[in-house]
């Protein structure tokens, strides 16, 4: 038998490649027609959503506080941070066309390992927060990472934003059922697209930190979130993103953000997540895949 010439490889790992796309469009397609992403949805036994967590926070559904339209809370804590103790609300997973079109919203449908891990590093790392304003650019439907920020450090200001205004709501809400594990810091949300400049004007140059998961997918946006970033950082100010390598995604924002920022690439960055990973690429290979489900740790500063 012959072996597989270079092109046979290249092609194969294309169309995989292109059978992951189609997975993940094929999650916002059942929510647009609102199914349920069941264990029995054939679409959810091949889609990424197979690995979904490192497992570091521990959640346990709160029955009592069930919403209108499925919505459910639970109580997120975390084995290795005592601190963190919050109710989170998950929107169900049916929506409607006209709450997922207009500026993209994967984050509504679930919450991606990058957010995950990126709420970790935060509260791990919360001394980095002390007295400091810092917002999270694209946290979906809990913007887990920026909460966590708000509850375990002393931060002066936390500002959560996303694109989609049923993500942004959803997250109000959220705050105002933590509100009281907030201490004296300024906790808020607003809408915040990062195409459209002239609504965030107010906010140039007022973060020190800038905080974003898993939101190199789209093309069309990578530049744009560059560009957001130089807008809200101040002169000195960091921004870390966590992303999966995803193809070229994230060597394609990497290129766009060393125009404007010196750039750091760290793929091991944290013992436990990269003993976790480890643990994935032997025992869960049927489920995980490095290149999209392994968040990578990008740091930008001027």
């Amino acid at each position: 038998m012959e072996s597989p010439t270079y092109s046979d490889t290249t092609m194969n790992k294309r169309t995989l490649d292109e059978k992951k796309s189609k997975h993940r469009w094929k999650i916002l397609k059942n929510a647009i027609l609102q199914k349920q992403c069941t264990e029995s949805d054939p679409v959810n036994l091949v889609s990424i959503r197979r690995f979904s967590t490192f497992g570091l926070f521990s959640t346990n559904q709160l029955p009592g506080k069930s919403a209108q339209g499925g919505h459910r809370w639970e109580e997120y804590t975390c084995p290795h941070h005592s601190q963190i103790n919050v109710n989170i609300r998950h929107l169900s997973n049916s929506f409607s066309a006209g709450e997922l079109i207009g500026f993209n919203n994967t984050g509504n449908v679930c919450l991606w390992p990058s957010e995950e891990v990126l709420a970790f590093h935060c509260m791990k790392n919360a001394e980095l927060f002390k007295n400091q304003r810092l917002c999270e650019l694209g946290g979906g439907m809990t913007c887990l990472a920026g909460i966590a920020v708000a509850v375990c450090s002393d931060a002066a200001e936390v500002l959560l934003t996303d694109g989609n205004q049923t993500s942004v709501q959803n997250v109000k809400e959220v705050l105002a059922e933590n509100s009281s594990k907030f201490g004296h810091t300024s906790v808020a949300a607003r809408e915040l697209k990062w195409n459209q400049r002239q609504t965030f004007e107010d906010l140039n140059g007022h973060f020190d930190h800038v905080i974003s998961a898993d939101c190199l997918f789209f093309d069309q946006f990578r530049r744009d979130l560059v560009d957001t970033i130089d807008v809200l950082l101040k002169a000195k100010g960091v921004a870390t993103i966590f992303a999966p390598q995803r193809g070229k995604t994230l060597d394609d924002f990497c290129e766009f953000a060393r125009l404007r920022f010196t750039v750091e690439v760290d793929h091991k960055y944290d013992q436990l997540v990269w003993q976790k990973h480890q643990e994935m690429l032997i025992q869960g290979k049927e489920l995980y895949d490095e290149n999209i489900h392994y968040p990578v740790m990008i740091t930008l500063t001027r």
